[in-house]
């Protein structure tokens, strides 16, 4: 048996039926849907961070008094609370918070640390507790392929210890840093002026 087609105007009320159908279907289900993926993701997102960024690198100090020396062996945190990157193009935010990226770090910028190091025990020789903080201001610059491959820092802040006894030592740090690796590998020396234990040597790792 024959059945006649459909007219052109059958075929097309059809067509705009389906139509209606999936835009309902787009305006409705998905927009909950994606609004708690979004949720879902931003904690992730910032629960894997932190978990990363509790890995410490570590680092070395010097431990003297007047007459003998040593190194003592500890670890050391690096927060950076704030960045400004100058690399970046005008459609990308020159401002990061905790969570930057490496790539507006190395191409350059100019940010904020916050670095509590602690010490395997106290110190030998110079009677020294083993927990430090360190505070200051860093530049860095790309030295090759736009920092990924190389780059440099420089920068300068407040450093704060007790000696055993409880007597504070303080006073103006130093630093200098080569990264590599994208930035996730480096070597940061810090000089302390007028401390007990004047350099530190860490092995920066950073993880994002």
């Amino acid at each position: 048996m024959h059945y006649p087609a459909k007219t052109g105007s059958a075929a097309d009320f059809t067509l705009k039926k389906q139509h209606l159908i999936i835009l309902f279907i787009i305006a409705g289900f998905p927009q909950g849907a994606s609004s708690q993926l979004r949720e879902e993701n931003a904690l992730l997102k910032w629960t894997s961070w932190a978990v990363l960024q509790a890995i410490p690198s570590p680092t070395f100090a010097e431990d003297r008094n007047n007459s003998e020396s040593g190194l003592k062996f500890g670890f050391e945190w690096q927060v950076i609370p704030f960045s400004y990157s100058f690399g970046v193009n005008k459609y990308v935010s020159p401002f990061s918070s905790f969570f930057i990226r490496p790539v507006k770090r190395f191409t350059g910028s100019a940010e904020a640390f916050f670095e509590p190091s602690l010490m395997t025990g106290d110190y030998k020789y110079a009677g020294l507790r083993k927990f430090s903080i360190k505070t200051g201001a860093r530049l860095l610059l790309p030295l090759a392929h736009k920092g990924e491959y190389l780059a440099v820092s420089l920068g300068a802040g407040y450093y704060s210890q007790k000696r055993i006894g409880g007597e504070l030592i303080d006073g103006v740090t130093y630093e200098a840093g080569l990264y590599t690796m994208f930035g996730m590998l480096g070597l940061k020396f810090n000089y302390n002026q007028k401390a007990d234990s004047r350099f530190n040597l860490t092995l920066f790792i950073k993880y994002y």
